[in-house]
């Protein structure tokens, strides 16, 4: 997969469903990007996860049920890094009830979700594309503690919000440490 493969794809995406999903996955690329340059980590790399990231939602709109149709979608035409993304971004706290977005999946999707995630240890670019969305609106970027806001005015405060944003938060501490600087400063 490549920069111009991937652009190619949310292009494609954007004609089947336009929104603002579309600039959000520009803007989390490009942080992403930014940061991994500073993390001696492979730029390209976390620019393409970053732009797909939210690629399931090229079928419509949908709640949590984008990161399974983004994970079948890249499994399909082998991109098998991205496809871990797709599931792997919105769980900063590893917890299938952890999510800001209400299930929209049957129950049978949610059980493999869940065992997906209990069978992957996260490696730096899930870590990335986690803290990277967390940290992106549609109009650009944020502190994590205006996107947790957020998502509960829009979603609503959950038993397990306090361990996610926890989670958001060590995420942006161990970028912080990695490239030795404050991460909001590359916004």
């Amino acid at each position: 997969m490549n920069r111009q493969y991937a652009e190619k794809l949310i292009a494609e995406a954007k004609e089947l469903n336009d929104g603002a999903w579309i600039e959000h996955s520009y803007n989390v690329a490009r942080l992403a990007e930014k940061i991994a340059v500073k993390a001696n980590m492979d730029s390209e790399k976390a620019y393409i996860v970053g732009l797909l990231h939210d690629i399931g939602r090229r079928n419509g709109a949908m709640q949590a049920r984008h990161a399974l149709e983004g994970f079948n979608y890249l499994t399909n035409i082998g991109f098998e890094d991205g496809a871990r993304i797709c599931i792997t971004h919105t769980f900063q706290y590893k917890n299938i009830e952890a999510i800001y977005d209400n299930w929209d999946c049957s129950a049978d999707e949610k059980r493999f979700i869940k065992s997906y995630l209990n069978n992957v240890i996260y490696d730096d670019y899930d870590k990335l594309i986690q803290l990277c969305d967390a940290l992106t609106l549609t109009n650009g970027y944020c502190y994590a503690e205006k996107k947790m806001v957020n998502s509960v005015l829009k979603f609503g405060f959950k038993d397990t919000t306090t361990n996610k944003w926890n989670a958001i938060l060590e995420l942006k501490h161990y970028f912080d440490t990695l490239i030795h600087k404050d991460v909001y400063s590359l916004f």
